[in-house]
């Protein structure tokens, strides 16, 4: 099941990141002209327009003198000064436009304050009072240009924010880099045959769920490739013992004793029978297998199959292959019909029964049971009152040629396809095969299979 595609950890952390650096370069743009501009600026007109205003005061009524001391404000100061009364009439001035009268709102926070700072009509500006005490007479607008901060300081700015920067970028790119790079290097020694490799990456983002996904394909392919390896070392020992017996009997035969090689020709029979229901098993799984990852679809050829003989075609062919077994049959109610492939579907059903057989005493009986469950599913269920499977081994049954019975003794027969092939042909059908099972008392295999809905019949 695939999980919701929310926004993850890494991609928080990155956009955070990046947030981060936005804040840090508005921050130090704003430091820099708080700091390196306004700063000096303010502090630069309070201290020498403080010089200058007594001597503007006293030379009010000097007009020549006045001026003279204006222009050298100009020069020394590169400031702009204009001199009005409180009426807003124009005293004196070294610009060729002088700046505005104050309003009464203006002048009455210039008298509270002693200073009022006109940053909306001119970039760096101040209103000082004349006298600096008592009842305002006049007052002095000083505006001068920007300066240009010391280039050092701007260096030093610059390279702080720089450095910075560096630092989280660097950071960011790390965190990135390092689990890709481990990625890719536990990848190249998988490639290279090192199957027991994993990243070993657990972090709680979405590379820590690329890193986990990759663990599991590669712990899947490993398991594949053990079970490709199983899979020829089981086929090469399961027909290597009748091969064997054959082969001795035919050199009997050879030798000219034909007595013994005539006692040996039930076991030849057997061993082939063996050896064809063998390479079926096989050829018949890996023909599912195929079709399915090929096109997706099981190679199945489905047609009208009714339960009832179903089941009876399967308990009679138990019956015939193991005389004197007490097989008990029920069918609950009204038995449906199936679209499926009966010879698959029988092949899955008589490969339970089998097992049933062979892994439970001769004198126990084996049920067969078919009913239509409440969910509106068949369900043919095969019980035994056998050895039983451990728990550790129920996750494996149904792996090709495993077998609870590891010492593969002849009077079990089997070789540990026949489970595996009937999930795969219930899988196909796209049913499921579950196994419920205590060891010691016996198994239930249960077959769950889709009933297609019948056609509604038309109204007359």
């Amino acid at each position: 099941m695939s999980r919701p595609r929310t926004p993850g950890r890494l991609l928080l952390r990155i956009y955070l990141v990046g947030l981060a650096q936005f804040v840090l370069v508005i921050t130090s743009f704003y430091l820099a002209r708080h700091l390196l501009l306004d700063r000096p600026l303010r502090h630069g007109f309070q201290r020498q327009a403080a010089y200058n205003i007594r001597e503007w005061g006293e030379l009010r009524d000097e007009p020549v003198a006045l001026q003279a001391s204006l222009d050298r404000a100009a020069r020394l100061l590169e400031a702009r000064v204009t001199l009005r009364d409180v009426s807003g009439r124009l005293i004196a001035t070294n610009s060729s436009s002088p700046a505005p009268m104050l309003t009464p709102s203006e002048l009455d926070v210039l008298a509270s304050r002693g200073e009022h700072r006109t940053g909306g009509r001119a970039p760096h500006a101040f209103t000082l009072p004349i006298p600096e005490t008592g009842p305002i007479e006049a007052y002095a607008t000083i505006v001068s240009r920007t300066p240009e901060p010391a280039r050092g300081k701007i260096a030093l700015f610059v390279g702080a924010v720089v450095l910075v920067t560096a630092i989280t970028s660097f950071a960011l790119a790390r965190m990135l880099a390092l689990p890709l790079q481990r990625l890719a290097d536990v990848a190249r020694e998988l490639g290279e045959g090192k199957l027991d490799t994993r990243t070993g990456l657990r972090r709680r983002d979405e590379l820590g769920r690329v890193a986990e996904a990759f663990d599991e394909m590669a712990g899947r392919i490993t398991h594949l490739l053990r079970s490709q390896t199983e899979l020829l070392a089981n086929v090469s020992h399961e027909l290597r013992t009748p091969l064997a017996r054959i082969r001795v009997a035919l050199d009997l035969a050879e030798e000219g004793d034909a007595a013994m090689a005539r006692e040996m020709l039930a076991d030849i029979t057997e061993d082939l029978a063996e050896l064809e229901r063998l390479v079926e098993d096989v050829l018949t799984t890996s023909k599912l297998d195929l079709a399915s990852e090929d096109t997706g679809t099981p190679p199945l050829r489905p047609e009208r199959v009714e339960v009832q003989g179903l089941v009876e075609k399967a308990a009679s062919r138990f019956r015939t292959s193991r005389p004197g077994r007490v097989l008990e049959v029920s069918l609950d109610g009204m038995m449906p019909t199936l679209d499926a492939d009966p010879v698959l579907l029988r092949r899955a059903l008589d490969n339970l029964l089998d097992n049933a057989g062979k892994y439970s005493e001769p004198v126990s009986p084996v049920r067969l049971r078919a009913r239509v469950g409440a969910t509106g599913k068949l369900s043919l269920e095969v019980e035994d009152d056998g050895i039983g499977i451990e728990p550790e081994d129920l996750s494996r049954v149904g792996t090709p040629f495993f077998r609870t019975d590891r010492s593969r003794a002849r009077r079990t027969g089997g070789v540990g396809m026949g489970l595996a092939l009937a999930r795969r042909i219930v899988d196909a059908h796209g049913g499921t095969l579950t196994l419920e099972s205590t060891p010691g008392q016996g198994t239930t295999a249960r077959i769950d299979l889709p009933v297609p809905t019948p056609p509604s019949r038309a109204l007359d």
